[in-house]
């Protein structure tokens, strides 16, 4: 049975509209269990803005000056009349049965503070790319230990008083700011899982994620705070768990780093391997030689001829 109090608020943020806002609140109105309201929240998009869209699209509509990703979907929570939030990016789609199956999956676990979904991708033109990620249902103490990775923020649904109640995203943040705010609510609560590809995540030349240092450094600074807080807050186990994901981020992306100079240098994209390699070099040191002594093992192995 449905529960009355279960309404999802969805929230785009976009500072552009683009070619497939409308393709992303079509798939939100289709979904088999309906959603409460969809809210485009306009981050500064340049004159005069996206109210005729929004009003074409029929969904509510908020304008604020450009203040990045982060404030915006907070401005957009707190505007929300529903009980559970989700975050739609302004080029993604969602699967018909994504709130459904999320609304199943919180039945089996109603305490849980969100619910994140596996997904897909699919290219400029609409086209599965066929290379879906799965969710497997997973506890809050192996995803802040980096055992199981984060979910990610375009899949989840989120118990929007948890998520008032942890501070909502960090408008410091723009980038890494999806797993500031998971791991925060991580600490409070579980999350439910509905092992399914169900939204579908546009790779594209403007896609914000390309490759650079920044967004490394970022994620590395967050786990360093979180630690830390845990340390002066006195929670031995979110400190232990922390450090342990802080441990195998430092190996995870020196290894991206190793690997991204490597092909740097084969394209002699001398600027970026440069810099990849100055950041690992002096950031992720200890890591970084390892990765980079395993990899030379790894082609000494591949020479050596079978044993007999």
């Amino acid at each position: 049975m449905l529960d009355p109090t279960f309404a999802v608020s969805v929230i785009v943020a976009s500072n552009r509209g683009g070619p497939f806002l409308e393709e992303a609140v079509a798939s939100v109105r289709a979904q088999t269990l309906p959603v409460h309201e969809l809210i485009l929240v306009d981050d500064g998009s340049p004159p005069p803005g996206l109210k005729s869209t929004a009003e074409n699209l029929g969904i509510r509509y908020l304008r604020q000056p450009a203040s990045g990703v982060s404030a915006a979907r907070n401005a957009g929570a707190e505007l929300a009349t529903g009980t559970w939030l989700a975050f739609l990016d302004d080029d993604d789609v969602w699967d018909s049965r994504k709130i459904e199956s999320q609304w199943n999956a919180l039945q089996r676990n109603p305490s849980a503070v969100a619910v994140y979904t596996g997904g897909w991708h699919l290219d400029s033109d609409g086209n599965d790319l066929r290379d879906p990620w799965r969710a497997p249902a997973a506890s809050s103490p192996d995803m802040l230990a980096g055992r199981v990775e984060f979910p990610r923020i375009v899949t989840l649904l989120v118990d929007k008083r948890s998520f008032m109640d942890v501070g909502e995203f960090d408008p410091r943040l723009r980038q890494a700011e999806d797993n500031d705010l998971i791991l925060r609510l991580l600490l409070v609560g579980e999350f439910a899982a509905a092992d399914e590809p169900l939204v579908g995540y546009r790779r594209h030349t403007d896609n914000v994620t390309r490759r650079s240092v920044v967004g490394r450094e970022i994620s590395l600074r967050m786990l360093r705070e979180h630690r830390r807080r845990a340390r002066r807050q006195g929670n031995v186990e979110a400190e232990r768990l922390i450090g342990l994901n802080l441990d195998r981020f430092r190996r995870r992306v020196a290894a991206d780093c190793v690997g991204d100079v490597i092909g740097a240098l084969r394209e002699r994209d001398m600027e970026y391997g440069l810099r990849v390699g100055w950041w690992a070099a002096t950031r992720v040191p200890g890591p970084t030689l390892t990765a980079i002594f395993g990899r030379a093992n790894a082609r000494r192995a591949a020479r050596l001829p079978p044993s007999t």
